[in-house]
């Protein structure tokens, strides 16, 4: 069982936190490039993708995280 921080749903494990429609793009994109998600949608499977082509391309992807 996990407990989100954010929400405090319970969850049956980790992974299916990490699953969750719980967070913004930015996160989400952060949590498929670390491989932890796996994508819930078209969308995601593209963000996925343009994320690993870059990585091949070798240029440092870097995501947005917090308030600007």
């Amino acid at each position: 069982m996990y407990v989100s921080p954010e929400t405090e749903i319970v969850y049956k494990d980790i992974q299916e936190y990490n699953n969750s429609n719980e967070f913004e793009t930015n996160i989400v994109a952060i949590k498929l490039q670390a491989g932890v998600r796996t994508p819930q949608n078209k969308d995601e499977e593209k963000m996925l993708e343009e994320i690993r082509m870059l990585e091949a391309q070798g240029k440092i992807v870097e995501i947005p995280y917090g308030t600007f």
